[in-house]
């Protein structure tokens, strides 16, 4: 491989969160918090992999035009997190019920190197490097019953411009799954938006600036020109672009941050904060766009049996929870199945694309005599008492995964120690 397709490559990885983001961002009001009143289904493909957990609300920043000011209300009632993404997707900010000391209260978010406007000097001033961040508000949702509840709270928390009239709201048209948008893109067009995304979300790593400016942008406008390319240089970036997605669709690839145990990953670190390492970043824009910080949300990934194969609907399985293995949360836990390759939750009868732990504490599932739980994994539905806790396996398509979340972890999970569920054929 020469060096400038190897150019073309590093720059495709570093830049395809950003071009995710903003695919993700098209067709939004960016003077307000877009409130989910309900749980994801799966007509719903803007994010792939959404939990089936919380509710959802979603605001978005034009940091180059106004700052943006945030109130967070005073929650006791439910587990919340107000996380702020920035361009790149990185989480710069985790307010919450982990985090009493920064909770509730009123907050300025500014770009760094702007002064701060009249009447808002008392605010909590949160300085960001990027125009464009999304605010990623999610609320413990106990079931569907409690939806009323949930819906309160989401109406208690404000997320506004402090001059609205500056916004220009985007004249693209939403699509229907940003990643798989992205990853359609050609190198022009991919090349193109990332340039233009760049100037106000600046590439903070300079080898990277020398890899565009390989490529022809101006570091000091930011302009891309990629009709005055050379034909050794357009066939490079759509080379390394070609060469850059097959490392993102292979998965996760930092070992440092996985334990394996059975068919099970625990993701132990490397996501919701990156560093410098931004193949996993990458990998998490394309397969689970707006992840936490493992510190709020721990994920345990199940691709697999007990006995090494590939989860598959030509199959049927039990999930079973020792009495004392259940996952360590503070808050609660959940077990959401989804479609392979789609990564999105699976349409069935039932409705039901996870198992948490307020079916539990609802009779929506029932453990066993002595305390353990069962979940039967099947594309048909089980019969007799097995019925009660089935988890419906897709029917069209016919591999799958499971993902375990678990909200406010213990250390022992922080550290992958926890065991996961058996997962064994029936």
């Amino acid at each position: 491989m020469s060096d400038l397709i190897k150019a073309a490559e590093e720059l495709y990885l570093y830049g395809f969160p950003l071009v995710v983001t903003e695919a993700t961002h098209w067709g939004t009001d960016d003077r307000k918090l877009s409130h989910l009143r309900e749980f994801p289904t799966e007509k719903i493909k803007k994010v792939v992999r959404l939990n089936m957990d919380t509710l959802y609300s979603i605001g978005w920043t034009q940091l180059a035009r106004t700052p943006y000011i945030a109130h967070i209300p005073k929650i006791t009632e439910r587990y919340y997190l107000f996380p702020i993404m920035d361009a790149y997707t990185n989480v710069v900010e985790s307010i919450g019920t982990r985090t009493p000391d920064k909770a509730e209260g009123d907050y300025l978010l500014i770009l760094e190197g702007d002064n701060i406007p009249e009447g808002y000097e008392n605010y909590r001033v949160i300085r960001l490097k990027n125009s464009l961040n999304a605010v990623l508000l999610r609320i413990e949702t106990r079931g569907k019953a409690d939806y009323t509840l949930a819906n309160s709270l989401q109406d208690k928390f404000e997320f506004r411009p402090v001059y609205e009239d500056r916004v220009v709201q985007s004249a693209h048209e939403a699509p229907e799954s940003p990643a798989e948008y992205t990853e359609s893109l050609s190198a022009k067009e991919y090349f193109e938006i990332f340039a233009e995304l760049a100037k106000e979300n600046p590439i903070t790593d300079e080898r990277y600036e020398e890899y565009f400016s390989l490529f022809g942008r101006d570091k000091n406008t930011g302009n891309f020109e990629y009709h005055a390319l050379s034909d050794e240089q357009k066939k490079a970036l759509e080379q390394g672009r070609k060469a850059a997605l097959g490392i993102i669709r292979s998965g996760i690839r930092n070992n440092e941050y996985l334990v394996r145990r059975k068919g099970w990953f625990a993701i132990t670190g490397g996501i919701g904060v990156y560093g410098n390492d931004y193949v996993q970043r990458a990998q998490t824009a394309y397969s689970g766009w707006g992840a936490n910080i493992i510190e709020d949300s721990a994920y345990v990934a199940g691709i697999a049996d007990d006995d090494g194969e590939r989860l598959s609907n030509r199959h049927s399985y039990k999930l079973h929870f020792e009495p004392d293995g259940y996952p360590h949360a503070a808050v609660f836990w959940s077990v959401t199945l989804y479609g392979e390759p789609s990564r999105y939750p699976v349409p069935n009868p039932i409705d039901r694309f996870a198992i948490n732990t307020y079916d539990l504490e609802n009779g929506n599932v029932r453990k066993n005599s002595d305390g353990s739980l069962d979940i039967y994994i099947s594309k048909d539905a089980p019969t007799g008492d097995a019925a009660l806790n089935w988890l419906p396996a897709p029917t069209n398509e016919e591999n799958f995964s499971l993902t375990i979340r678990i909200y406010y972890p213990d250390e022992l999970t922080i550290r992958g120690e926890w065991e996961p569920p058996s997962i064994t054929k029936i």
